[in-house]
């Protein structure tokens, strides 16, 4: 019965997969206003519609909650969409071309910025060199970041504007590739990047916001109706603010910013936060893997010397979870090696506290360190297409040697009760939630962990609300909850696996408004 309350939007035929375990599946839907009124069968909605209720029949396509992504850098995203697609090169003649075709667009001393490039596919299997790119671009600075890794290919150019030479210390962690004579090739690896990057001039923050702009429009139509926006940069509170004014923030955002910016941050300003809102203070415990500057227990394998670097002794770490605290929002504490992961769960074991903690990464774990994360109040974060880039480019298992078993023992977490969320690592990885899910269910490195494809949808969806205390407003499709819907061309259930990714997002309800991604 719905007590003469005719719904604004009723969803017929369909095939929804819920995330509620109450009630898994389902085939239509009512909604009111922005909320879910009922879930059922087609005759239990039927009662719900008036002559004004929108009437969807989907003809049995897929309808999944909306998507939460809980890790993107949206602002780089819009950087990184004003530069070169490099994807489609299929050899470095055909580079060498979309890079003279941009100069004829850019003026002399200009930087030429692009990313996409996989030496695998090209006729030469090599690395494009200074040299490549020398006779494409002679007039302006030039860095190509490949596809994969943190990998970089420049020319001189770049070089001279960056003031690297054959003599510049290589910083811990990175690679300078050189000739057998010691000359620069052109290839910088890893923290070696950021010798050219720090030369790269800032775009203006006009420029930033309409990029941004546009890195929104793409998330929309990827269906992610939610996300953690991640900040790095101060300039970055300011984009987010007009976005909110100029109505152009087209998800609900949760701003997660590092800990010098909380104050900044508390100012930014929304009537709802359901749309926006500051969720989380970034802390950052050790590095990353493909450095080796993970903090693990034990050596690296291939590194007898080297366990790492913990970027924080545990006073330190204390202090930030106190001022996390101190501004209501959640200690997101990136600890990837299990060294770090140990000394995260001591601060955390010992802290009191109604807020929920999250660990980013938590990648390096043994049995001792999965028992002690059941028992907290906590989300493991992952990206999923990080996961198989840490075995598939970074060589996990001759690094790691039989810890490899324990490198994101995601099935074993869900297993014990562990909640695991995901995230994007945009643009780092590739934006989809449909390729994470790809990645999850089709793992190749200790196929025992692969997920089922509802396990992997809900790490995107129920437990990614959960991870920022708002499942109990999205998640699921419920009564009660917010209409955020994404409704899929098929199901991810029935495809083939490594076609999941190839999904097509029709179109997305959010806050109870349908929305056809532009």
């Amino acid at each position: 019965m719905n007590y003469g309350l005719s719904a604004t939007i009723a969803i017929l035929n369909s095939n929804i997969k819920t995330m509620n375990p109450k009630q898994p599946t389902a085939q239509a839907i009512a909604i009111t206003n922005n909320k879910i009124t009922k879930v059922g069968s087609n005759q239990e909605i039927e009662p719900f519609i008036g002559e004004n209720t929108m009437v969807l029949n989907l003809e049995a396509k897929t309808v999944v909650p909306g998507f939460i992504d809980t890790h993107i850098h949206v602002a780089d995203y819009g950087r990184c969409l004003m530069w070169l697609d490099l994807s489609a090169a299929k050899s470095i003649a055909e580079l060498q071309q979309l890079i003279k075709q941009k100069t004829q667009q850019t003026p002399a001393d200009r930087w030429i910025i692009g990313q996409g490039w996989n030496e695998t596919r090209f006729k030469e299997q090599r690395m494009p060199t200074a040299a490549d790119l020398d006779e494409a671009a002679p007039d302006n600075p030039v860095i190509l970041y490949r596809e994969a890794a943190m990998i970089c290919a420049v020319n001189t150019k770049a070089l001279t504007a960056s003031s690297v030479n054959e003599q510049t210390a290589v910083p811990q962690g990175g690679v300078i590739d050189k000739t057998v004579d010691g000359k620069l090739v052109g290839i910088f690896r890893d923290t070696a990047t950021s010798l050219i990057w720090q030369a790269v001039p800032e775009p203006t923050e006009g420029e930033l916001l309409m990029a941004t702009v546009g890195a929104c429009q793409k998330i929309f139509q990827a269906g992610i109706t939610s996300l953690h926006w991640l900040v790095i940069s101060e300039s970055e509170l300011s984009i987010i603010q007009k976005l909110h004014s100029m109505g152009q923030l087209m998800f609900r955002v949760n701003v997660v910013v590092p800990e010098a910016l909380l104050e900044k941050a508390a100012a930014l300003k929304s009537n709802d936060s359901q749309v926006l809102r500051v969720g989380g203070s970034f802390i950052v415990v050790d590095g990353y893997l493909d450095s080796k500057e993970a903090a693990l227990i034990e050596p690296y394998s291939d590194d007898p010397n080297n366990r790492g670097k913990l970027l924080l002794p545990k006073e330190a770490l204390e202090a930030s979870v106190k001022q996390a605290l101190k501004f209501g929002v959640q200690p997101v504490i990136h600890a990837m090696g299990d060294r770090a992961v140990d000394l995260t769960l001591s601060v955390i074991e010992q802290t009191q506290s109604d807020v929920r903690f999250r660990i980013e990464q938590a990648a390096v774990l043994n049995p001792n360190l999965i028992e002690r994360l059941k028992k907290q109040n906590l989300t493991v974060t992952i990206q999923p297409k990080v996961v198989s880039t840490e075995f598939t480019v970074w060589s996990a298992q001759e690094r790691l040697g039989n810890r490899a078993k324990y490198l994101h023992p995601l099935k074993t977490l869900l297993d014990e009760g562990v909640v695991v969320a995901a995230g994007s690592d945009c643009p780092m990885e590739p934006l989809s939630a449909l390729l994470g899910v790809q990645e999850l269910v089709t793992r190749q490195s200790y196929p025992e962990q692969r997920l089922s494809v509802d396990e992997a949808l809900k790490l995107y969806t129920l437990n990614a609300a959960y991870c920022s205390g708002e499942e109990w407003i999205k998640g699921s499709v419920e009564e009660g909850k917010l209409a955020d819907l994404v409704v899929l061309s098929k199901d991810p259930s029935v495809v083939e696996p490594r076609k999941i990714k190839d999904i097509i997002v029709d179109f997305v309800v959010l806050n109870g408004r349908v929305m056809i991604p532009p």
